[in-house]
């Protein structure tokens, strides 16, 4: 999500309740993520972008109810890690504006979200907000599944037999933990970093980084050899 909002400082202290928001779920949420900040926070411009390319009539119909000045702009059919299409509708919507929040609650993958990380961070404001959302998610998976083969090995191992070759991915959560580290080399990029129950916040500090800085430039020397990246 990216937004501007004359009352975010409040809003950026408990992201949960008061961020602006923008969903980038593929229409997971039927639009109810872009509805709940608009109605909550009143933004005085939010761009929603879903990788799904069918419009959700809810959504549209809240938003004619509810956005009668037209602040809030959904584009569909958009892939958050469109490193051309993405920064063009940030440029479109916001100008040189610098943005307030921003949320990344879309594929919940590693390589996608990175590469949002890369375009978005550099725009937000100083204190500004970045959060992502069910960083977690893949562990809980796995804890799910242990407890499932625990329980009963053989109907497990059928299943698991039956699912053929499982593609191995890198985990969400490990763009959390590098992002830990990056605060230790470059605090004033990254002055805080906070993670908790599927959410993570991480604040802007105030120096400068260039649009498109590579999540490798925010390591150092040091991190790129923890994560072998």
């Amino acid at each position: 999500m990216f937004a501007q909002n004359t009352k975010i400082n409040r809003a950026v202290q408990c992201p949960r309740t008061g961020a602006a928001r923008l969903q980038y779920g593929g229409g997971r949420d039927q639009g109810g993520g872009t509805a709940y900040f608009t109605k909550l926070l009143r933004p005085k411009a939010l761009l929603g972008i879903e990788l799904s390319s069918e419009p959700v009539c809810s959504l549209q119909s809240f938003l004619e109810e509810h956005d009668k000045k037209k602040c809030v702009d959904v584009r569909w059919g958009v892939d958050q890690s469109d490193t051309q299409k993405v920064p063009e509708l940030v440029q479109e919507v916001f100008g040189d504006e610098y943005l307030d929040v921003v949320v990344d609650d879309a594929s919940h993958l590693y390589g996608p979200s990175v590469a949002t990380f890369e375009m978005l961070f550099p725009r937000l404001r100083q204190a500004g907000v970045y959060i992502i959302e069910d960083w977690s998610a893949d562990h809980l998976i796995e804890r799910r599944l242990m407890e499932e083969a625990a329980s009963d090995p053989e109907d497990f191992a059928r299943r698991v037999a039956a699912a053929g070759d499982v593609v191995q991915k890198t985990p969400f959560s490990m763009l959390i933990a590098q992002l830990v580290v990056a605060s230790a080399r470059n605090p004033d990029w990254i002055p805080l970093v906070r993670a908790a129950r599927g959410i993570c916040e991480v604040r802007r500090g105030i120096a400068p980084i260039a649009p498109g800085t590579p999540l490798r430039d925010y390591l150092g020397e040091l991190g790129p050899s923890m994560f072998n990246v």
